[in-house]
């Protein structure tokens, strides 16, 4: 059997609407596999445009034509377009025809119109010659609900696509000039979406309403009406194939990613850009509207109080890759508020987040772990940063999830490429990590360690000061541990030096908060065994110290500074009170002192260091 003959005879199976029907992956793969294979795609492309230009000529092939069609769109949309433009006068002469009264020829034409509109040229060509036709489907009583969905959905489509303006015009229309109102079409696509007696018809009426939820009047009809909401929330739920098939899962959660989107946070270039997109599609204003962040924030507020949380939890591990990338949006949008996050952890949250980072080939028993190749979710990683920020780490994890396992996600928005992660995403991650670096988690600071040290101390360089204080603030919490203390004291280390260097550096920083956590990663680092003939060593290291000491305004981190020096005069050598001398130490603390008004501690400190300063240079003249 050739492989043409073997193509005719396998096309049919692709009339089924039933998205469990093996017949017609079978015949998807095998279409698919041949305009992969470059020796046969050629022959494939020109069999099937004469193959369908032959079903076109007949009324009784009409409907296995436009199945072929619409499937194709989906195969290879390219190829697809060819065909679909070259039997142009064909599909023409259908209309003409008037053969619409066939319900199931009707039905896979709009399936077909509806494909080709992923098509900028079919696009084109279904919006300047059918929409009349589409109308009068939507407009009549005699059709399906599933065509008059399918319909509705096509007009949905050519509104929210932007058209180009022409050369000649200039930007001052009213309207998109479609003449199509997105409301009423949303308001009958909703109708069929709470009626649900036909899956297919669903199907087609949430396609629609998916396009029509970037609509900002659409978006507030919808999130008002609870009944819409309930159906939809409770499709994720829906463990069928038949009732929920990935695509009815994906179109769910884009509605629902639409209704939570918050606008991105735009560079002023971007900003630019989107003041001339604003003007050149003047009078559209529904898609591009601006809405105000209370309104958005109120309609998280509402899913969330409609548990929208366990619904994500019913489809987020057995999602498809697409869809688990959406219900990472929908969570960031929802964590964005931070009077949201104690709910979002309290109905699941975490879990949720860590569900759609597993592999799906994880059995449910066993230990968790992340697969490094989820990475590119970042929108549910940014979410989980943002809750573990505003809530207690350690009421944030489940026996089952370890507090480690959040780590290597959180460390992968250090390493992102900054096109898809925003240094807001990056800030809030190392603030997230400092958090988890606070537990009493066995392993967890020495993880952070271990895996990501060497991004952690570049950002400590980093050109951003709401960055460079993260990390120094990430950094202060680390050295608790030996593993990251060995990094500024373990001599063997060559770098040990300038990292000392640096924090002593950011004890200058302009910015409080760093100078505040830079002098505390060095009073805690004091504490250890070896540190105070480490840092007694470098004058650098005492010059940066007493500098802090002669200078620094807030008494929190002169008592940081104290610490320090006190220790270092407390574990060193007797030379290290003489060098603390000679670098005017005893004038250094008299000021100190001068500062010091309310904090008994630190003038306990500084007296006591005072004291053993004056025996140091003592001991040293008697010697």
């Amino acid at each position: 059997m050739s492989g043409a003959r073997d193509l005719r005879d396998i096309l049919p199976s692709l009339k089924s609407h039933d998205p469990t029907s093996q017949s017609k992956a079978q015949a998807v793969l095998h279409v698919a596999s041949l305009l992969q294979n470059e020796d046969r795609h050629e022959a494939t492309r020109r069999e099937l445009e004469v193959y369908l230009h032959d079903l076109l000529k007949s009324k009784s092939t009409y409907s296995l034509a436009f199945a072929i069609m619409t499937s194709l769109f989906h195969i290879h949309a390219s190829i697809a377009s060819e065909i679909f433009m070259s039997a142009s006068n064909q599909v023409n002469e259908f209309v003409s025809r008037d053969v619409l009264g066939d319900s199931d020829v009707t039905e896979w034409f709009l399936e077909m119109l509806s494909a080709a509109c992923a098509d900028k040229l079919c696009r084109t060509e279904v919006d300047t010659k059918y929409v009349g036709v589409i109308e009068r489907v939507v407009q009549g009583d005699d059709g399906s609900q599933s065509s008059k969905a399918i319909a509705a959905s096509i007009l949905v489509k050519l509104a929210a696509i932007p058209k180009p303006l022409p050369v000649t015009s200039s930007p001052t229309h009213e309207s998109d000039g479609s003449g199509i109102d997105v409301d009423a079409l949303a308001d009958m696509l909703r109708a069929i979406v709470v009626d649900k007696r036909d899956n297919t018809a669903f199907a087609n009426a949430l396609e629609g309403l998916t396009y029509s939820s970037m609509n900002v009047s659409v978006k507030e009809t919808l999130a008002r009406d609870k009944d819409c909401l309930k159906i939809l929330l409770g499709v994720l739920k829906e463990s069928s194939p038949i009732a929920a098939p990935p695509s009815v899962i994906y179109g769910v959660l884009t509605i629902l990613s639409n209704l939570t989107a918050y606008p991105a946070l735009l560079t002023k270039e971007g900003k630019q850009i989107k003041k001339l997109r604003s003007y050149a599609n003047a009078g559209k204003g529904a898609i591009d509207a601006e809405e105000k962040t209370e309104t958005i924030t109120k309609r998280c507020k509402d899913l969330l109080d409609m548990n929208i949380m366990s619904s994500l939890a019913s489809c987020a591990q057995s999602a498809t890759i697409n869809s688990q990338i959406v219900i990472g949006a929908i969570l960031k949008a929802l964590a964005t508020e931070k009077q949201h996050r104690a709910l979002i952890v309290q109905q699941g949250g975490i879990s949720v987040i860590l569900s759609v980072l597993q592999p799906k080939s994880q059995s449910a028993t066993t230990a968790f772990k992340v697969n490094t190749s989820t990475m590119t979710n970042t929108a549910a990683i940014s979410a989980l940063a943002k809750l573990l920020i505003s809530v207690n780490p350690s009421h944030a994890f489940s026996s089952r999830h370890s507090p480690s396992v959040v780590i290597r996600p959180l460390l992968s928005q250090l390493e992102a490429n900054l096109d898809e992660v925003t240094m807001l995403d990056e800030f809030e991650s190392l603030l997230a990590l400092t958090n988890v670096a606070s537990m009493d988690a066995k392993g967890v600071p020495e993880s952070i360690v271990s895996q990501g040290w060497p991004k952690i101390e570049n950002l400590m360089l980093a050109d951003n000061p709401m960055i460079q204080r993260a990390a120094t603030e990430l950094v202060c919490n680390l050295v608790a541990t030996p593993v990251a203390a060995a990094k500024y004291l373990d001599r063997d280390d060559k770098a040990y030096k300038n990292r000392l260097r640096v924090l002593v550096a950011l004890m200058d920083a302009e910015d409080r908060m760093t100078r505040s956590a830079a002098s505390g990663a060095l009073a805690i680092l004091s504490e250890w065994g070896p540190a105070a003939d480490v840092l007694a060593d470098d004058d650098k290291c005492l010059n940066g110290l007493l500098r802090l000491l002669a200078e620094e305004e807030d008494e929190g981190i002169l008592l940081r500074g104290a610490v320090c020096l006190n220790n270092i005069l407390c574990g060193a050598t007797a030379e290290a009170g003489s060098a603390i001398a000679k670098l005017g130490g005893l004038d250094v603390i008299k000021k100190a002192l001068g500062r010091s008004t309310s904090d008994k501690q630190l003038t306990e400190l500084l007296y006591d260091s005072t004291v053993r300063i004056k025996s140091a240079r003592h001991m040293g003249r008697e010697s």
